[in-house]
């Protein structure tokens, strides 16, 4: 059962409040994901240690509190409350982006989100809605937590994420939704981390501010980000560290996965990428979605995405242990109802919970 944490006040009283309530669940993850990350630097002969990933947290913190100091606020308060360097915290947000900087190893696959943006003809409510399945470390999956946010200024937000970490899905008060997939490009640079333009994006009242976030700031590493508002306008934005490209949403059904779809950006995608998964994910679920001819829920959404063709090597639905590829969490995010349609673990065992901002 996923857990709801609720936050009010500034920036930083949301933090502390964050990390009072999961000081040890914070600790243990940063732990997690610094041991993450130099053993896979390790295993493919790359010598990280954890002072080279606080180092590396030092040199990006700076850009955050220049292009987004509300947002470094949150995580002192996080790390105050658990008890823990800010370096820490902010280490746990970036790994995903990091491993970007940190190593290019050739045979290493993306984690295997596989996401959704559906427009309102195509959905049974006529609301436009985005999903995705989250996959990751599995250890990462006793860590989700779903968090309502009610600051001081600027909207409510419902969010999914990990414990001390950011935005991963949401939805804001204004009707705006966000959500994400890895990519891999080559020209990750110090910028502003995924999770703090996810989190930035829903702190903006304004539909084409929200994009803006994702294409105008300087990006450390490259994802690619759905988005859909109340009005069932949608966008899909594939990035770079230093390029963008908002795709065109010709059809009611799009899918995406972890590679380039984008013409433009494909030249930059890491060349040694692994990419059996990310391409046989995109086309199954695009077979999924057209063999589908009703209007879509979030609990049909959740069907289709419980898919297992290709095993655990290829499939959708993922169930590694430990620290193998695991999908950790679904969700489907209703901007017009303000709603996030949420569960923990593989999309086939999932029991979809309905977190919602009350108008």
């Amino acid at each position: 059962m996923l857990e709801l944490i609720r936050l009010k006040g500034t920036p930083y009283e949301m933090g502390r409040q964050h990390g009072e309530q999961l000081a040890a669940k914070i600790r243990e993850l940063s732990d997690i994901r610094f041991n993450l990350a130099t053993t896979f630097a390790g295993d493919h002969g790359v010598d990280v240690s954890r002072e080279d990933c606080v180092k590396l947290a030092r040199v990006h913190l700076p850009l955050h509190e220049e292009h987004c100091p509300e947002v470094v606020e949150e995580w002192r308060g996080i790390a105050d409350g658990a008890g823990i360097p800010i370096e820490d915290v902010f280490f746990a947000n970036a790994l995903t982006d990091f491993q970007d900087v940190l190593w290019q190893c050739d045979g290493v696959e993306v984690h295997g989100c596989t996401s959704f943006l559906i427009g309102p003809e195509a959905s049974a409510n006529g609301h436009a809605l985005i999903g995705q399945t989250w996959d990751m470390h599995a250890s990462a999956e006793r860590f989700i937590a779903v968090f309502h946010r009610v600051p001081n200024e600027g909207p409510e937000s419902i969010t999914l994420t990990t414990a001390g970490c950011l935005t991963l899905i949401g939805v804001n008060s204004f009707g705006i939704a966000v959500g994400n997939n890895n990519l891999r490009p080559m020209d990750a640079r110090p910028g502003v981390i995924y999770l703090a333009l996810l989190h930035l994006a829903l702190r903006q009242t304004d539909w084409r501010a929200a994009i803006s976030v994702m294409t105008d700031l300087p990006r450390a590493s490259g994802h690619n980000y759905i988005m859909a508002h109340e009005s069932g306008a949608r966008s899909n934005i594939e990035t770079t560290g230093t390029l963008h490209e908002e795709l065109a949403l010709d059809a009611p059904r799009y899918v995406h996965s972890n590679h380039y779809l984008s013409e433009k950006l494909q030249p930059l995608e890491e060349p040694g990428m692994l990419r059996g998964s990310t391409e046989h994910r995109l086309k199954r679920i695009a077979t999924r979605m057209e063999d589908h001819p009703e209007l879509l829920t979030p609990e049909s959404l959740r069907s289709l995405l419980a898919d297992h063709e290709g095993g655990e090597e290829l499939g959708i639905c993922r169930h590694g242990e430990g620290e193998d590829a695991r999908s950790c969490a679904f969700a489907v995010v209703d901007p017009a109802a303000r709603a996030l349609h949420a569960a923990l673990g593989p999309a086939c065992e999932a029991t979809l919970s309905e977190f919602r901002i009350e108008r």
